[in-house]
Formats: structure tokens, sequence, C-alpha cells
């Protein structure tokens, strides 16, 4: 009722539009066709910018560092900068997607399941007596043995310790913790001050960070060893040397492109902390070459022994580890790729080393001049200085290329030639006061032979070069540089890693057999056409270390000690487990023989061994033994 006179209050209301709006007049729009055209129009859009999210190129510029305009690193930031940026990997997304199908496609088989990825004497009571044997006479090389006439000082991973020298009656009289993952040492003149070159981290907000530090030790007293002096700088420990009261420190510091910061100094430039809080290496002592080619610093800082006071720096930017010091000089080594195309779209690719030369005698360092070899330089016995001459051996390679480039714009390469396929070992001799190569001899070893090892001795050099498991060994005669002349052993079984001056015209080399697995000791001597085999000692699954510290060259007594592990009883597992034991052998003009075979706890590059009057005194880890040697008569 009340509807009804609802109805009829509205007496400006048509009747008619009354009627045609009721419920049952209405006529509604066709509901799917309105779905349809919507889902249509976003389907569109969706193509649209999809198909602008999948094409569109990926940027594939470095960024923007001109901001940094006003640092005095400004040219070290933009070269790092193009360094360090990696362009992306695809052109766009459509690539990368189609990439991850593949890779997912690739990385499941048949079944469903995933296939694993590939992945020396001062006067006074207390004399110091040298034992490592150095490459440079007059320059000492950091050590983790040292002794005194009355003290033998180990290092043993973290602990110093001090030894008593009294036979079978030797026993440990004092002992310093030091923080450091890994160290060496050297002992003062005096024997009062031991300075310890250790390897350390840091923790940061994301990782790590290594550290090199120098610490100084008042051993004056060894039951009562007291911290003096310390320096810091970042990076990790390449080596170092001591000579005229200073030290020699050598560091690498390697950028980390997740972590490159250029707000962040640190993140790019080495860092130096002298006690009183950390700063930049000095940009005036920044050397790098025209093209970076890996993000590597090779600092070389000199330090007064006595106090650690920092004399002077010299960071080389994109330079190896390879590090040689003569009594004048610093030579580095920078490795490159020259490249020439050579048609068919074929590349060579041949290695070069530009070796640079710096001074550090004065005040601070000078650099002296540079010169570029073909091949690379395998380690610091690879160079020598003789009269005012740079001798150099290198191994020389060639890579070929030849790219391929396919319709879609993906380029692939093929490699031709491998590097071992044309190496080969070379000499350079270069003049210091021009720096010119005054003489050479170029690939005189057989195809495919690499540097294994080389030792020079003033005159004369050997150098033994090797394909796989057999090599010579060769002789060469540099008393005339306008006519070196040389000769070899002709092909022998095996290869030495290490080569050692005996004295007396003998040359020892150090490294494998007839096989990966054993260990080989093989005395050689100079004949009038050759260089011939005297005689070997070889014992078969052997490990042995390959750090030229950790052997005892002993020339004056004809003795030679070294650390192996023998695995001959793990036949089923020829790479892991085996007893450690320390070797000593005594050359006696026409065999090795066994004086010693010693089992002694730790890895083999970690031992060390003296001998003192009739004594061997042997070192490993938390292990010490004495043994009486009884030397036989020549």
């Amino acid at each position: 009722m009340k509807k009804k006179n609802w109805y009829r209050s509205l007496s400006l209301a048509d009747d008619q539009y009354i009627a045609e709006a009721h419920p049952a007049h209405v006529i509604h729009p066709n509901r799917s066709k309105v779905i349809v055209s919507l889902v249509a129009a976003c389907a569109c859009l969706a193509l649209i910018f999809g198909s602008l999210w999948l094409f569109i190129p990926f940027d594939t510029t470095p960024p923007d560092v001109s901001r940094y305009a006003q640092s005095e690193y400004y040219e070290i930031i933009q070269k790092l900068n193009a360094l360090t940026f990696q362009p992306p990997k695809y052109k766009n997304n459509a690539e990368k997607l189609w990439a991850g199908i593949k890779t997912f496609h690739l990385n499941f088989d048949a079944a469903g399941e995933a296939i694993p990825e590939d992945n020396s004497a001062t006067d006074g009571i207390n004399k110091y007596q040298e034992i490592t044997d150095n490459q440079v006479a007059g320059i000492v090389e950091a050590d983790r043995i040292k002794r005194s006439d009355t003290h033998i000082y180990f290092l043993d991973d973290q602990t110093l310790r001090i030894f008593s020298i009294d036979k079978e009656n030797t026993k440990e009289v004092g002992n310093y913790w030091i923080s450091g993952a890994f160290g060496e040492f050297y002992l003062s003149d005096d024997c009062k001050t031991i300075t310890v070159v250790t390897q350390y981290y840091k923790k940061s907000d994301s990782n790590y960070d290594r550290y090199v530090g120098l610490i100084a030790l008042d051993v004056s007293d060894p039951a009562k060893i007291v911290q003096k002096e310390e320096f810091t700088v970042s990076g990790a420990y390449m080596s170092s040397r001591k000579v005229g009261g200073s030290i020699l420190l050598l560091t690498e510091f390697a950028l980390h492109r997740q972590e490159l910061d250029f707000d962040d100094e640190s993140t790019f430039l080495p860092q130096i902390d002298e006690g009183n809080g950390s700063y930049s290496i000095p940009v005036d002592g920044i050397v790098f070459p025209e093209n970076l080619n890996n993000t590597r610093y090779t600092v070389v800082m000199k330090l007064d022994e006595n106090t650690l006071a920092l004399k002077g720096t010299a960071a080389y930017l994109s330079y190896s580890e390879d590090v040689y010091v003569s009594m004048e000089h610093v030579f580095l080594t920078h490795v490159f790729a020259d490249e020439k195309e050579s048609g068919d779209g074929k590349t060579t690719r041949n290695s070069m080393t530009k070796i640079s030369c710096l001074t550090y005698g004065g005040d601070h360092f000078e650099e002296k001049g540079n010169v570029t070899v073909r091949g690379y330089v395998k380690d610091q016995w690879s160079m020598d200085e003789y009269e005012g001459i740079l001798r150099v051996f290198t191994t020389t390679n060639a890579t070929t290329i030849r790219e391929h480039v396919y319709q879609n714009g993906t380029v692939s390469a093929e490699i031709l030639q491998t590097a071992t396929g044309n190496s080969n070992a070379s000499l350079y001799c270069i003049d210091l006061s021009t720096f010119e190569v005054v003489a050479s001899v170029i690939d005189f070893a057989p195809p495919r032979e690499e540097i294994q090892s080389v030792r020079f001795d003033q005159k004369t050099a050997y150098v033994c070069t090797s394909i796989e498991l057999s090599d010579p060994v060769f002789f060469f005669d540099l008393s005339n540089l306008d006519n070196i002349t040389y000769k070899d052993t002709g092909t022998i079984e095996g290869f030495s890693t290490s080569l050692i001056n005996l004295g007396n015209g003998y040359l020892l080399g150090i490294g494998r057999g007839d096989s990966a697995r054993s260990f080989k000791v093989e005395v050689y001597e100079e004949a009038e056409n050759g260089v011939r085999s005297v005689c070997a000692y070889e014992l078969e699954l052997t490990y042995y270390s390959t750090d030229y510290k950790s052997y005892y060259v002993d020339r004056k007594n004809q003795l030679v000690g070294v650390g192996i592990i023998d695995r001959s009883d793990y036949a089923t597992d020829q790479y892991s487990g085996g007893v450690s034991r320390y070797i000593l052998l005594y050359f006696d003009g026409y065999e090795l023989v066994e004086l010693l075979n010693v089992p002694l706890d730790g890895d083999p590059s970690d031992m060390r061994g003296v001998y003192i009057d009739g004594y061997m005194y042997l070192f490993g880890s938390n292990d010490f033994k004495v043994r009486s040697v009884s030397l036989p008569k020549p």
C-alpha cells in the first residue's frame, strides 16, 4: 500500500518512461564480448611492453666516473672502471631468456635428474749463521728457520719456537704465538731481533680482507720475548729481502669487482698503516702500462730493519708475481698478449713480457727503464743480473684462433693451435744501460717444450725444459755474449722443478722421475760433448715440496735435505694419505747416499732441517727431532 502511494507521488514523472524503465524492458549489453575486448586490449598492451622488455638492447657502456675528475687517482679510476666493467652477456632479455631455457634443458638428463656441474756472522757471543740458500749472495731471504751459533729459531705454524743447540740435549727454551695464517722471518745480525712477516685476515662487511704485517720481536732473552714495532699493508704476501739495513717487502693487492667502490679508496688502492692509521699508497708511486689486463698490484716497499719505518713505496698495477731482486735493482714483469691478424678470421696471440727495472739503493725508488721480450718468465730464478746485463729465460708460445660470426650475431672461437702446441724456450740478454737486447738464443729447446727450472752461476746457466715426463737439461756458456754456446743431456726420464749448483762442477736436480707420482733427485755434470747424468735417487708414489726454501743445501758437506710424503702403502688412493718423512742425501762424488729417512710430522713445504757438527736438527709441524749423522769419508 505504501509502495503504491510512493509511485503516485511522482507527479512530474512520465508514465511511459516509468514503464520503459521497468527491469523487464531494459536491454543488457553482451558481457562476453566486453570481456573479450578488454582481454584483447590488455594483451596488446602486454605484447607492446613485453616486446620492449624482451628486445630493448642492454646498456654496454661502462659507468660514468667523471665525478672523480678532481681526484689525484682519476687516471687510475678511469682505467680500472673500463677494465672491471663487465658488459652484459646477452644482447637483450629475449636472448637471456632463451639461453636460460637451453641451459635448463641441458642440465637435466633423459630421466629428469639434475646433472652435476663442473666446477751469516757478527762479533759477539751470539753469532748469526745463514741457513737459507739465497738466490743472490749478500741478499737474505726470509725463511721459517734461522740460526745463531747457540740457538735455532723456527716458525712452527703460528708459533715462533727457540731451541738451544745441544745435540741430544737440545730443547725448546722459548716461544711466542703470532697471529696470522702464514709467516716467515728474519734474524738480525746481532741475533737480538726477529722480524716476522705474516699473512692474516680481518673481517669486513662482506668478507675477510687480507693483510700483511711485519712484527719486530725482541728475542735477546728467549724466555721473555717482547714485541717492539709493527707495520701493516693490505694485500697478500709475495716475498721479501733483507739488504743493507733495509727490508724490501713485496706484496700483492688484488681488486675484487663485486667490492669495487671508487668512493672508498681501500677497495682499489693498497692501504698502509705505520701505526697511526691507514692511508692510500701515494699516487706518484703507482706505475701502470697503457693497457691493463688484470686488476692486481705488485707492491714494493722499503723499510728500515730496526724501526720498520717506511722509506719508499712503488706499486705496479697489472704486473705479475714474478719479482727478482739483485744487489741494486728490483725487476718486475708484466705479461700480455700481442695479437696479430693473419687473414681468414685468424688471430695469432704471442705471449710477451715487459720487464721493468727499479733501483732501491737511494732514499726512494727510481724507475730505471724497461724492456719487452717474447714469452713469459716462470719465476725469480729465470732472471739474473751479472756485470750490467740482465739474463732472462722465457717460455715462448703462440696461440692461433679463428673466429666464426653467425647470422644471429653470436661469435665462437676455434683454437687452431694451443699454447703448448707451439711453445719453446728462449734466452735474452739485456744491457741495463740502454735496455736493449744485446744477445739472444731463440727457441733452443725441442718443439713444445716449456721451461721447468733455471739456475745461473755467474758466466754459466743451467736450464731444464720438459714436455710431460721427459726432459733435456741444458748447459749455457755465457762468458762471451757474441758467441753463446750450449749443450744438453738429450732426452731423459722426468724433469727437475728445481736446479741446485752443488759446486765442484756438479748440478743437482729435484723433481719427478718416470711418472707423475715419483720423486727423483739427480746429479749432472758438464761433459765434453754435453751434460751427463752422474747418478739418481728415486722413490715411487712420493709427494715432495716444490718450495725451494724447504730444501736444505750444504755445499761444504755435499748434503741435501728434502721433506716428502711416502704414499707407497696407499696404492688404492695415491693422492691422499701417506707418511710424512724427512730425507737427507749425501753425494760422495759417485752416488747419492741416503743418510736419514726419518718420520717427521707436517707438510713437506713447512719442514726444515740443518746440519751442525755431526747432528741433523729436524723441524716439522709441532714435531722436532735430533739425529746423529756420520758423514762417509770421501
